[in-house]
């Protein structure tokens, strides 16, 4: 019975292929990047862009994407000291081999009435994941992710009005403060062609228990998240999104805070030369958070600038990206690190997450601490990584990429302030549409700062680092 519901994604496709094959729409376009949910994460439902909302007009039907990686990554140690602890049976490095399967099933229940369910078998390590294990609890069995499960679809005459609510991945135009799955509810109007607004809200997981029935759950210590958003097109590829999020937060008891954050993002396209530029304010409080007792007043900021050169068959790209942090004051009345969810543009592999795979352990979120459901930089965060990459024929894609990082605040790093300099070499290889690999190699020369803010034994030890790593993608 436990094994029928691990499996469950997999029989489902199985049944419904045979009764719709003949009305099923043409699949997903592939996608073999994991974590990398919605292709254009600020739009969140709103964008005519984003690729569930008007997939077709087919009526009912069934729509089905898969996506499956087999990966492997060997790191030669995990910080930056190369001192053994006294017991040190496993020694320094971290590797493994690991699966991922991500299965997605869009229902049309009417033209403009869906359905969609995704799931993540994974992140399965062969060393660990044992698949016949038929306890469910045991620390061996197959590791399940419920991703999105949501409704959604067009009203009126004019399909001019839309709706979404469920479990689903939610951003703000940036990305940088919102890109979370959790459950959340929107409705959104499109006024024009051009121009659509939106309003959602939603709760961000938190780990303060509730009971198992309802007559032990409230809305007392929850997270609630909320906002306004407009997205606007101009020519072709140019567009602004723009937005006002709310933020309410009574996870830890005692200790509620709240903040407004406006974002924005605006994208241009000149043909050659295309770009963007990202921002977020947050204001707000924290009650009887200072050392003294008191409440602390939260004031942050984001940034992130992105361009892309196409010179067919050479690309460039460059990303900056900076996340305010605290002033050198611990515990004073005001709060100035940034609410992150950890996620950029930028394509660093270890200094920020790895597109090929999230393996949960880059740099920026290990230097952070994490509250509410969200990253905070105590010392800040600046990122800024260059790629040049040239496309070898179909099928071949290499690429240089080039990183460096440091903190804005350093008395939060021991009065150091350079983070470290990364350089990464990917060499991609795609055969037709459904199947990718690449195999990627990484040098991180650590600063004094990582090491202040990462190390456990000798905090000033700057120890470089490496890394390998290949994935084999497969998916329609």
């Amino acid at each position: 019975m436990r094994r029928s519901t691990l499996l469950f994604p997999l029989l489902l496709t199985a049944l419904c292929a045979a009764s719709a094959l003949a009305q099923t729409p043409a699949p997903l376009p592939a996608n073999p990047t994991a974590d990398a949910v919605d292709p254009t994460p600020g739009c969140a439902g709103f964008c005519d862009t984003d690729r569930i909302s008007r997939p077709s007009r087919l009526g009912r039907g069934v729509q089905f994407g898969v996506q499956l990686q087999n990966l492997v990554v060997l790191r030669s140690d995990t910080d930056f000291d190369p001192t053994a602890p006294a017991w040190n049976p496993d020694g320094q490095t971290s590797g493994a081999h690991a699966t991922v399967l991500q299965p997605t099933i869009t229902w049309h229940a009417a033209r403009d009435l869906r359905i969609y369910y995704e799931t993540e078998v994974g992140l399965n390590y062969w060393s660990k994941s044992d698949p016949n294990q038929e306890d469910m609890t045991a620390p061996s069995a197959f590791m399940l992710k419920q991703r999105q499960i949501f409704a959604e679809g067009e009203l009126g005459d004019e399909d001019d009005w839309g709706f979404r609510v469920g479990y689903q991945y939610l951003s703000d135009p940036t990305g940088l403060f919102l890109g979370h799955w959790l459950g959340a509810a929107g409705l959104w109007h499109q006024i024009d062609g051009d121009l659509r607004v939106g309003l959602v809200a939603g709760q961000v997981p938190d780990a303060t228990y509730e009971g198992l029935t309802i007559q032990d759950n409230n809305f007392r210590h929850d997270i609630f998240v909320g906002g306004l958003r407009a997205d606007l097109g101009l020519a072709a590829q140019d567009r602004i999104s723009a937005g006002v999020y709310g933020l309410y937060d009574n996870s830890e008891i005692g200790r509620p805070r709240w903040l407004v954050a406006p974002a924005v993002h605006v994208r241009g396209d000149m043909g050659v030369l295309s770009g963007s530029l990202d921002g977020v304010l947050q204001v707000g409080s924290s009650a009887n958070t200072a050392a003294d007792g008191g409440d602390q007043t939260i004031l942050a900021w984001a940034a992130q600038a992105h361009g892309d050169m196409d010179l067919a068959p050479f690309a460039l790209s460059l990303n900056v990206l900076a996340l305010s942090g605290d002033d050198g004051y611990s515990g004073n009345d005001r709060e100035g690190a940034f609410l992150s969810s950890s996620r950029s543009s930028s394509r660093t592999v270890m200094l920020t997450e790895d597109e090929h795979r999230n393996w949960y352990d880059q740099l920026d979120r290990r230097m952070a601490r994490f509250q509410g459901g969200f990253w905070q930089h105590d010392a800040g965060f600046a990122v800024a990584d260059l790629t040049a990459a040239m496309q070898i024929g179909e099928g071949f894609r290499p690429a240089i990429i080039l990183g460096g990082a440091a903190v804005l605040e350093p008395k939060h790093a021991l009065n150091e302030r350079w983070t470290g300099f990364e350089a990464d070499v990917d060499l991609g290889f795609r055969t037709g549409e459904s199947l990718t690999a690449h195999l990627v190699g990484s040098v991180l020369l650590p600063g004094k700062a990582a090491a202040a803010l990462v190390n456990r034994i000798d905090l000033a030890s700057t120890e470089p680092i490496w890394s390998m790593s290949a994935t084999v993608g497969v998916g329609y």
